[in-house]
């Protein structure tokens, strides 16, 4: 009997080439019976076709695809769940960890790599252990670090945002993101203030 597969992804065409990969690649082992644009729609496919795999985009409009899966865990705990992320959001799956059996980048990952992936979690080949999220974890922690020193140079120098964004190469959001984490982290309210508190640490 084929397993039951329900996508839940915002952006219509990621859910196309996903289901595309699945039905032309694994026709015999996979169904794919619904797809979601958001997290309500994905709760309401689930309960009405009750499927032996979710794969879950995190960010996704109405619900999140966190707070579906959470929603999913309370009672159901024999569905498998695979998160599709980015490399940005990695900061997010701390909190859903102990909810879902693997995780897919969407900007790393080749259709076989996905592939792979789906069969390890249906059962048909050994599964990573959640291992794999802490070193995820530990890796986008220092990284962060990183970032966040190449963005205070580049505050000090007067760039904007977008500059930043552009000159690091990652995208305005996690450029935001962080410079708010540097806010709170220094308890400051602007980068005017920043640069004035990190020029302070230096000199003491």
């Amino acid at each position: 009997m084929k397993k039951k597969i329900l996508i839940a992804e915002d952006e219509q065409l990621h859910r196309f080439y996903l289901k595309q990969d699945i039905e032309r690649e694994r026709t015999e082992a996979y169904q794919v019976v619904g797809e979601a644009a958001n997290g309500l729609e994905l709760l309401k496919l689930w309960k009405h076709f009750s499927p032996d795999i979710i794969i879950c985009d995190l960010k996704m409009p109405i619900l999140t695809g966190g707070e579906a899966i959470k929603e999913i865990r309370r009672t159901d705990s024999t569905v498998k769940i695979i998160v599709l992320t980015s490399q940005e959001e990695k900061y997010l799956l701390e909190a859903i960890n102990p909810f879902v059996d693997a995780y897919l980048f969407k900007s790393k990952e080749k259709p076989e790599d996905f592939l792979e992936k789906l069969d390890e979690v249906a059962g048909f080949k050994q599964h990573q252990t959640r291992d794999y999220v802490t070193s995820l974890l530990r890796e986008d922690e220092s990284r962060c670090v990183e970032l966040s020193c190449k963005i205070l140079e580049k505050l000090k120098n007067g760039a904007l945002n977008k500059e930043i964004a552009l000159d690091l190469n990652i995208s305005l959001k996690y450029v935001e993101r962080l410079i708010s984490d540097l806010f709170k982290k220094y308890n400051v309210k602007n980068r005017v203030q920043l640069i004035i508190k990190i020029s302070e640490l230096k000199e003491g």
